[in-house]
């Protein structure tokens, strides 16, 4: 049995987290900006803006591993406020692994939940760990801010870090992005009217294997800091909107693209995951499949 943290557990990610482990027989302690009951623990509430709060209530648990899902996850949001988006990322980031490192806790394992929106448009594809980094958004320069700040930690102080850059996310509990947006333009106009061209594209993945890949990254040994978290599949916005339509009964002559590229969305996603796959991944859900799943979901929202 490990003592498990998970921060941003009442989030999209960090609640179906600490049912995995809860249900492994790990003694798991969530974390969240509110408490509350997130099904499978009692969520602590929080503010890892305060330095002194997180040291304390790290000293009282003292975490085995660590898994960090707290953070801002909004693209445009960063636009438009991008202090709020440095304080929500870089500085929790920043005060977690200080707080770790000034407790002695170097042997915790700290999985950091990044995203491969530090890759920007790559030159080329699949995207492989190693590749620069050419982030388009506030949001993506914090999250390589934060890959920085957690190879500092690794490098000076042996510490045991992994870094996920998760690509697109999507489920049951996911209320903003794409498929969500979808739902709404589906139910008030009948219609999917999109941004871009259409042919951007897209590695989904499936929430439940995001956990899984997750799971991995904290309980399994590898060489290797960073991961991409993805299923090695391009598909391409006009693709995915074929899919999302069929769920909501929306016909072809429906679905249009304005050929408008918002700033801070990359072009072409393709994940190279010779990595997570050495660790034992395997992709368990097919996007259509799970698009049915959400979409019956986010109807009863």
């Amino acid at each position: 049995m490990k003592k498990v943290l998970i921060t941003g557990a009442m989030g999209f990610i960090g609640s179906k987290l600490t049912e995995i482990f809860c249900n492994n027989g790990d003694m798991v302690e969530g974390w969240d900006l509110t408490s509350g009951d997130n099904g499978s623990v009692a969520v602590k509430k929080v503010d890892m803006g305060k330095e002194e709060e997180l040291i304390s209530r790290l000293k009282a648990f003292q975490p085995e591993i660590v898994l960090h899902c707290a953070g801002s996850a909004d693209v445009g949001r960063s636009v438009q406020y991008p202090e709020m988006d440095y304080q929500g990322n870089v500085t929790l980031t920043h005060h977690l692994l200080f707080g770790l490192h000034k407790l002695e806790l170097e042997d915790t394992r700290f999985v950091f939940l990044s995203s491969a929106g530090v890759y920007g448009n790559p030159k080329t594809l699949p995207i492989t760990e190693d590749m620069e980094c050419n982030p388009l958004s506030p949001y993506a320069l914090h999250k390589v801010m934060c890959e920085d700040i957690c190879r500092y930690f690794s490098k000076n102080y042996n510490m045991d870090v992994k870094v996920a850059r998760i690509f697109s996310a999507y489920g049951k509990g996911l209320k903003k992005q794409i498929f969500w947006d979808m739902f709404h333009k589906s139910r008030e106009t009948g219609r999917l009217d999109m941004f871009g061209t259409g042919e951007e594209s897209r590695d989904y993945i499936h929430v439940d294997d995001v956990v899984q890949a997750l799971y991995l990254l904290a309980t399994t040994q590898s060489g290797h800091m960073i991961f991409n978290v993805a299923n090695g599949e391009e598909v391409t916005i006009r693709k995915a909107t074929e899919y999302f339509a069929e769920c909501a009964g929306i016909s072809g002559e429906n679905i249009a693209f304005n050929g408008i590229v918002r700033e801070g969305d990359p072009l072409n996603w393709r994940a190279d995951i010779s990595r997570i796959r050495e660790l034992g991944y395997k992709k368990s859900m097919e996007m259509k499949d799970g698009l049915r799943d959400y979409y019956e979901w986010v109807k009863k929202q």
